[in-house]
Parts: structure tokens; C-alpha cells; sequence
């Protein structure tokens, strides 16, 4: 049920909505938007790489001083409670740590070990941003001392705009944006070591760094240290997509190595070689269409076409009826604005 108070908020992300094609004068927008509903100390807001989860860049509603190390360490480095990842498979994608620890925060390890120490929080609020079945951001809120815990009602207040919030962080990250022409060559390639500090880095990935927003009180960007943290957590490769100031897409890929030495022996496992690449025409693409709201199966459908399959191709290699598939391209057609196949292709790989 909706009541006032949601539509309130509801109302306030709404004035202006299309308008924040930048992403720092939306996430501003929606955290003090937020904030006027549900008081909080301290914010703050990510996007996500929608086909990994993995975070591609941070708003914070003041400065910490200090770069995101210990938060990319306290998401990625292991199972804890009320990680996002978890988050995003509520129906309400909310949580609250006071109330999902029944009244225990401590039990959290991220709460115990880091954010109560280092900067005296005494409550998290969390939700996730879904739509289109993906999820393309996050946002965690914190009280402090002498205020109350978070409540399951200012919990729902949150949870009730998720959907809207999804749909304006697509836009302004990735529905509208145009791919731009990349500024870097050779080869981008950093070695970070078990601290987190850079042990080498080439020419190339430094003017990457730049380009993913530069430097964080001498600590890698959000983006970068976001898939360091995973790489070390799985044994799969990390990866998450951001787009650059350049108006570039890139690609930022992590994994630990083992590489060895005659005096030194293997290197610690977690250690990691990250490599930032500009995103391949067929990652922009995926990008795009779930951006622009295509369905799952839309996106399989559109795909095909993009590698010239015709009808009866896709619905053999889809198992659809031809006509299923005429639909799901009539809806691809209007979400993207085109009318025709030759139109699509050239909105998406030749623009």
C-alpha cells in the first residue's frame, strides 16, 4: 500500500527526473531527497555494473578523507549480513542491520570490524536499485550516536522509490549516454599488493585512472577497487564496467596470480593484476539494450539480429514460435525507437 509519505518522496524524485544526465547532480538529488524522509548522518550512493553487480563508481554526501579500500574490503571480502548482493534478491530489496540482526549489529562483521570503530556508526539502512530484473545501483545510509535505529517503516519509505531510482541512474549512466572516442593506447595494466597500494602500473592504465575520475585521497577509484576486492574473494575474474569522463566505456578485469621468483617464491594469492581495457562494441551493445528496458529474452532476441540471424533462426535457436519472436521485436522496436531491423543495427553498432 502506498501512503503519502511514499508518494511524497515518489514525488521529489520525480521533478526534474530526465533532467540529471550527470550522474554526481543526481545521486546529490536523490540522497538529500531521501534524507528529508528518512534522516541520516551519512550516505552513500553507487552504481552497479548490471551484468555483475559489482560497483563502477561512489557518490558520498560528504567527505571521509580517506579512499575505499576498507569499504571494498568489507563487501567483497567474504559472506557477511545484509551484503548487496543478498540485498538484491529481496522482494523489497531493502534491509535495515539493526532489524535483520534482531537488534544485534555487531553480528555484522562489516559493522563490528569497521564501520562502528572507524567512523561510530550506530545503525545501517541499505537497499538496492532494480528494474528491468537488473540490478544498476545501491544505496547505504548510517545513523550515529543519540539517534534512533532505522525503523521497518522508514525501511518501506526507501524500498517503495527503488524502482524509480533503477530507472533514473539508467538514464543518467547509461541510456543516454554516447559512446566517445578512446583518448588511451598500449597497454593498461596495474599490480596491486595485499595492502592495496599500487606496486606498478603502467603509462597507460595511469591515464585510465585519470579517466575513471582520478585519485581518492591517493586511493584507486571506486571502480578499480571494487573488483580488486573480488578478484581476491572468488577464484573467477572480477569484472565491472564503468564509463569514463571521456565518454569512453571501459572494462576493468581483476584476478589474483601466483606469479614466482627464484629468491621470493610465489607471490601471495592475493595480490592481484587488474587490466583496464576500453569495452568492446558487443559489451556497449548489452549495455544499451538493458538500458533501454529490453527484457531478458528481448535482449536474446536482439542479439541474434545483430548477428543477422532472420526469423526463423532465432525462433529455432530460441525456441519460439516466428510469431512469439515478431512481438518480442515489435517491443524492441518501440523501446528503442527504430522500425525496422536495419534502423536497430544502425542505432547500435554503427552509431
Amino acid at each position: 500500500m502506498t501512503t503519502p509519505r511514499h508518494r511524497s518522496l515518489a514525488d521529489e524524485l520525480s521533478v526534474g527526473a530526465r533532467g540529471d544526465a550527470d550522474l554526481t547532480a543526481l545521486a546529490a538529488r536523490v540522497c538529500a531527497a531521501v534524507r528529508r524522509h528518512v534522516p541520516f548522518e551519512f550516505g552513500c550512493l553507487a552504481t552497479t555494473d548490471p551484468a555483475t553487480g559489482l560497483i563502477s563508481w561512489t557518490y558520498k554526501t560528504r567527505p571521509l578523507e580517506i579512499g575505499d579500500e576498507e569499504f571494498a574490503a568489507a563487501e567483497y571480502g567474504g559472506p557477511d549480513i545484509n551484503q548487496f548482493s543478498e540485498i538484491a534478491t529481496r522482494h523489497d530489496q531493502v534491509g535495515v542491520l539493526s532489524i535483520d540482526t534482531a537488534g544485534a549489529p555487531r553480528d555484522c562483521r562489516r559493522f563490528r570490524e569497521f564501520l562502528a570503530p572507524r567512523f561510530g556508526f550506530t545503525d545501517e539502512l541499505r537497499v538496492t536499485f532494480r528494474a528491468q530484473g537488473l540490478v544498476w545501483g545501491a544505496l547505504a545510509i548510517y545513523r550515529g550516536p543519540g539517534e534512533p535505529p532505522f525503523s521497518a517503516a522508514e525501511a518501506r519509505v526507501v524500498s517503495a522509490v527503488h524502482v524509480q531510482i533503477a530507472d533514473l541512474i539508467r538514464d543518467a549512466a547509461f541510456g543516454s549516454r554516447r559512446p566517445g572516442s578512446d583518448p588511451v593506447s598500449g597497454p593498461s595494466v596495474i599490480i596491486v599488493d595485499r595492502q592495496d597500494r599500487v606496486a606498478s602500473i603502467t603509462a597507460a592504465a595511469t591515464a585510465r585512472i585519470e579517466d575513471l575520475g582520478g585519485w581518492d585521497h591517493g586511493s584507486l577509484p571506486a571502480t578499480v577497487l571494487a573488483a580488486t576486492a573480488a578478484a581476491r574473494s572468488t577464484p573467477e575474474l572480477a569484472m565491472t564496467r564503468a564509463a569514463g569522463c571521456s565518454g569512453t566505456w571501459l572494462t576493468v578485469r581483476a584476478t589474483t596470480f601466483a606469479a614466482t621468483s627464484a629468491h621470493e617464491g610465489p607471490a601471495p594469492r592475493d595480490d592481484v593484476v587488474v587490466t583496464i581495457e576500453s569495452a568492446t562494441p558487443a559489451e556497449i551493445c548489452a549495455m544499451t539494450l538493458a538500458a533501454r528496458g529490453l527484457s531478458p529474452r528481448e535482449q536474446d532476441v536482439a542479439g541474434m539480429v545483430l548477428q543477422g540471424a532472420a526469423t526463423q533462426a532465432i525462433a529455432a535457436a530460441l525456441h519460439l514460435s516466428p510469431h512469439t519472436v515478431q512481438d518480442h521485436l515489435k517491443s524492441i522496436f518501440a523501446k528503442l525507437g527504430v522500425n525496422s531491423r536495419r534502423e536497430m543495427v544502425s542505432r547500435l553498432v554503427l552509431h
